[in-house]
């Protein structure tokens, strides 16, 4: 296994939209805390919609909303390929996710990138959220790190 994959296996990611027409949504994580975030075009058609990726296994952060919409979570693995350009199944355990304290669940729940967990809401224009989630390395069994490496090493 090579330190890349290494660090692979201690991400996660959150994508994050304001849908509609004109709409955008600030997202500001505390000051130190190492996070990525971007916006790719592709996910900025119909709304403003920006993807970050964290080694943070408890992150909160802010949401400005900007016009009235639905806004989008997704928490997921991250995006990574194999040298045959395959999304490895990098998987990650969510624990929890509050949003304005109020907890949407407090269990495990297994996602990678192409089965993630989605939460949605309605928002107005102006409204702040505060965003509450935390997560643990995916306890892999045997024959899934097995896979994992085996597809990462293909070519």
């Amino acid at each position: 296994m090579n330190d890349d994959m290494l660090k692979w296996l201690n991400m996660t990611r959150i994508d994050i939209k304001n849908q509609g027409e004109g709409n955008d949504v600030k997202v500001t994580v505390a000051e130190g805390v190492c996070c990525n975030i971007w916006q790719p075009d592709w996910f900025s058609k119909g709304g403003a919609g920006y993807v970050m990726e964290t080694p943070a296994q408890n992150l909160t952060f802010e949401l400005d909303c900007k016009g009235a919409g639905e806004l989008l979570i997704y928490l997921r693995g991250i995006d990574r390929r194999s040298p045959d350009d395959n999304r490895l199944p990098l998987w990650v355990d969510y624990t929890r996710l509050a949003v304005n304290r109020e907890v949407i669940f407090w269990e495990m729940k297994p996602v990678w990138h192409d089965r993630p967990y989605a939460y949605t809401r309605m928002v107005e224009d102006g409204e702040k959220l505060q965003v509450e989630v935390s997560w643990a390395l995916h306890g892999y069994k045997g024959e899934e790190l097995v896979q994992l490496i085996s597809l990462c090493t293909k070519s």
